[in-house]
């Protein structure tokens, strides 16, 4: 950072704080005139119990409590000063077989805004955390493992004074953040930044300008500036256009225990510029959409040592067009054009394509509805001088019908076939593909069942490539009384995949997935009002070519919980088995807010 932004932001610093003061003499006097209001104060005090346990013997006790309070105030008057404060306590205690742990953090907040109805809003916001950590965990075997003790305080602060008029609003803001640890020592970012929004009656245009002064923990001096500019403008009936200008600028400097080490990287610069502009016209009948761009991004970064510099920049442009010949077919057409210069060289990319599609309505063939759907698609590409040609060309139709009997089930059944071609430099694929389903659905009062089976069968012609898919998918939910409810499903899905390998052998690989889960929620047992108790199971199992392949997984999650008045108390009891490992995990909590 030179002088003259140093000294900038000194001035700057001075006339907040200034500022702060001036408004916190005024509050004080407020406060002693006419008192300091409080309009709402809450907050709850809570204690949570986890215990997990594994069958290796492992285990992972926890405690942890924790309390706050929140209070929304105003001073003198709501319009002149209003403002939130709150108070955070937090005791944790861990206990596993790898050593115990012990931590407690507070954080402390308070909030304001002087005049905030008024053009020239201010305001202030401060936060103190303090967190200690003490740890004996022995993750690494020997006497020189590090320690995890730790004592960490964070001072945060914003300040920002806004100017609102009709149609702008314009903000200036600063922001300090910065934390202590005894075990990373100190390190922080201040920012400041200006941004302001005017909207007019037909754009809406934003800008912002931000510094960055940044120390990350490891000690890594960063230094960031960003511009941003944005216009949005729909003053034409059927045309709205978007325009974006951004710059950002990073400077980085490695310590020097690290730079020692790669002095090639001790520091860096990069600079970013992008700029694009896009247009949406739409026709009055809605039928034809033209969508085009235009985007620049350019990157120069230069790092200690290096050769040379290295930049690199893109420009690309594209053209769209959708037009709707009818409700049912639709012509597309869209063209793109990209340039790429870097160091040592530079490529061209152009790419064309036009497509039509039809999609029929449904067709009445006595009980059955039959549909059909056609689709064409030509593209080109151009790459640095080299072209190729490309073609889709697809045709499918599909068959179906459904049966309603007894006021409250209904069975449906459809088959779909579709074939394709794509055609790629030398390389044609066709691709024909079957599909068949059968459903049943059940809606009475307190019961709801549906039950269906889905058969698929794709395959290439002249190729040995198959794919093949069968499922089945059955669920059901029940209330059994106005308290009581049941839900339950299963699925299986089994797939075969055969293709040629590149001996000319035709191998197979076959897979299969089943799950079932089940459900219970009971409310209010023992006619214990506030009291709701939750079950729910799940298996899940997947076999790929062999049994021995096997993956199995299961879940048991049964939770109690009970809330009465300001009182919440929860039970839970875990049970999960995965890849042969399983644990057994107990949760409980007390909540009481006020």
């Amino acid at each position: 950072m030179n002088r003259l932004s140093f000294s900038l932001i000194l001035r700057m610093h001075g006339a907040m704080f200034a500022i702060v003061f001036f408004i916190g003499l005024l509050g004080s006097v407020s406060v002693l005139a006419s008192g300091l209001v409080s309009t709402n104060v809450n907050g709850s005090i809570g204690y949570v119990y986890r215990s997990t346990m594994y069958d290796s013997g492992a285990y992972d006790n926890q405690n942890l409590l924790k309390a706050n309070i929140d209070n929304t105030f105003f001073i003198w008057r709501d319009w002149f000063i209003v403002g939130s404060s709150s108070l955070v306590f937090t005791q944790e205690e861990t206990d596993s077989e790898n050593g115990s742990s012990g931590s407690f953090s507070s954080t402390g907040q308070v909030s304001f805004s002087v005049l905030p109805q008024s053009a020239t809003p201010f305001g202030f916001s401060y936060s103190r955390s303090d967190s200690r950590v003490n740890s004996n965990f022995k993750y690494f075997a020997g006497s020189n493992a590090a320690s995890l003790d730790d004592n960490v305080t964070n001072d945060s602060l914003v300040v920002h004074q806004s100017l609102v008029g009709k149609g702008y609003r314009l903000k200036v803001q600063y922001s300090d953040d910065q934390f202590d640890s005894s075990l990373r020592g100190k390190y922080g970012a201040s920012t400041v930044g200006v941004s302001g929004t005017l909207r007019g009656v037909a754009g809406v245009l934003r800008a912002s300008i931000t510094q960055k002064d940044e120390v990350t923990y490891d000690k890594v001096d960063r230094k960031s500036n960003a511009a941003r500019l944005n216009h949005h403008y729909t003053g034409f009936q059927q045309t709205t256009i978007s325009t974006s200008l951004s710059s950002s600028q990073i400077q980085q400097v490695l310590p020097a225990t690290i730079a020692n080490a790669n002095s090639r990287l001790a520091s860096y610069d990069v600079t970013l510029n992008q700029a694009s502009i896009s247009l949406i016209w739409r026709s009055l009948n809605k039928k034809m959409t033209i969508t085009s761009g235009l985007r620049y991004s350019g990157v120069e970064s230069a790092v200690s040592n290096s050769l040379a510099d290295a930049s690199s920049s893109a420009l690309s442009a594209n053209l769209g067009l959708v037009y709707r010949i009818t409700q049912n077919l639709t012509f597309n057409s869209s063209s793109t054009r990209v340039a790429n210069e870097f160091s040592g060289g530079e490529s061209t990319v152009a790419q064309d394509r036009i497509g039509v599609n039809y999609r029929s309505d449904g067709i009445k063939l006595g009980r059955y509805n039959y549909d059909w759907r056609f689709g064409v698609d030509l593209g080109r590409r151009e790459d640095d001088g080299k072209e190729s040609n490309s073609s889709t060309v697809s045709l499918g139709h599909g068959i179906g019908r459904k049966w309603s009997f007894a006021r409250s089930q209904q069975v449906y059944v459809r088959g779909a076939q579709d074939y394709s071609m794509d055609s790629l430099v030398d390389r044609v694929r066709q691709r024909l593909s079957h599909r068949a389903s059968l459903g049943w659905k059940q809606f009475s009062p307190g019961i709801s069942r549906r039950a269906q089976l889905q058969f698929s069968d794709q395959r290439d012609v002249g190729d040995e490539t198959t794919l093949q898919t069968f499922s089945m998918d059955m669920s059901q939910q029940t209330l059994l009384t106005r308290r009581v409810k049941l839900n339950g499903s299963l699925n299986y899905q089994l797939t075969n995949y055969q293709y040629a390998g590149s001996s000319g052998d035709v191998s197979s690989s076959d897979s299969s997935v089943i799950s079932a889960d089940g459900g219970l929620s009971y409310m209010n047992p023992f006619s214990m009002a506030g009291l709701m108790f939750t079950s729910n199971y799940r298996y899940s199992q997947s076999i790929v070519g062999s049994d021995s392949d096997l993956t199995a997984q299961q879940t048991w999650n049964n939770k109690l919980n009970y809330r009465v008045g300001k009182i919440d108390v929860s039970l839970q009891y875990l049970y999960r088995e995965a890849r042969k490992i399983s644990y057994n995990g107990v949760y409980f909590s007390v909540k009481r807010v006020f």
